[in-house]
C-alpha cells in the first residue's frame, strides 16, 4: 500500500478504472505526541480485496469448498488483538516505559483480521515488531525513533500450523492479502493507519507478497 501523491499516483488518462471492492487506508501523518491535533493525509491507497461472499474459482465453486480439512477446522479461529504469533522467530515487541513515545498505531478494517509486520528501514530490514489485530480493533506498537516500513497481512480463519516460510508458522486460511506502505520516519511522533473497505476503488496500489512480508 502507498499513499496517493504526485509522485506515485500513476493514474493518468490511460488508466483503466475498475469497479472493485478495495482495501484503503487513511494515514495520519507523523505528529508530535504532545500535540492535540493531527494532520490527515489527503491521499488514499488501495489494493484489490475480493468480496468473500462472492469469492469463487474458475469453475464457479466457492473457494471455501477447496480448503483442506485442517484449514476448515480453523475457519472461525481468531487471535486476540495484540497477540504476537511469531514471537519465537521475531522476539517480543518493545514496550515503552514512558507516557509518550514514538510508535505506529493501526486500526483493522471491520471485515478482516490483520497481522502487522514492522521492519526497520525497508523490506530487507529486521522485523522489530509484529502483532495480530482483530477486525475493527486498534493497536499501537511502541518504537524507538527511526525509519520503519509497515506490512499488512489480511485474512480470515487463523491456522497456527500454516507454514509461511523462513521458520514462521501461523497464517490465514481464507481471503489472504499482502500489502505495504513506504518506509516512514518516526521522530518523537506516532503514525496512524486506519484501514477500511471501500467500493469503486481506483487509487494506485502498492501490493506485496508472502516473500516480502515474511
Amino acid at each position: 500500500m502507498e499513499k496517493n501523491n504526485s509522485n506515485n499516483s500513476g493514474c493518468g488518462c490511460g488508466c483503466l478504472v475498475l469497479i472493485v471492492l478495495a482495501i484503503v487506508f487513511v494515514v495520519d501523518k507523523c505528529v508530535e505526541p504532545k500535540s492535540n491535533t493531527t494532520r490527515e493525509s489527503s491521499g488514499l491507497s488501495s489494493s484489490v480485496y475480493q468480496n468473500p461472499s462472492t469469492t469463487r474459482n474458475a469453475l464457479g465453486n466457492d473457494i471455501e469448498d477447496e480448503l483442506s480439512e485442517e484449514d476448515r477446522m480453523y475457519l472461525d479461529n481468531s487471535l486476540a488483538t495484540g497477540a504476537t504469533p511469531y514471537v519465537d522467530v521475531y522476539g517480543d515487541n518493545y514496550h515503552c516505559p514512558y507516557s509518550q513515545c514514538s510508535g505506529i498505531k493501526v486500526t483493522a478494517p471491520r471485515e478482516s483480521d490483520i497481522v502487522v509486520i514492522i521492519k526497520s528501514n525497508n523490506l530487507n530490514g529486521i522485523v522489530v515488531a509484529h502483532g495480530y489485530i482483530k477486525a475493527g480493533g486498534t493497536y499501537k506498537f511502541d518504537l524507538f525513533d527511526g525509519i520503519y516500513q509497515t506490512f499488512f497481512y489480511y485474512g480470515k480463519g487463523w491456522n497456527p500450523n500454516k507454514d509461511m516460510g523462513n521458520d514462521v508458522k501461523g497464517g490465514f486460511v481464507k481471503d489472504e492479502i499482502y500489502s505495504k506502505d513506504n518506509p516512514q520516519e518516526l521522530n518523537n511522533c506516532v503514525i496512524s493507519y486506519v484501514l477500511q473497505l471501500q467500493r469503486d476503488g481506483n487509487f494506485s496500489t502498492k501490493g506485496s507478497n508472502r516473500g516480502e512480508v515474511f
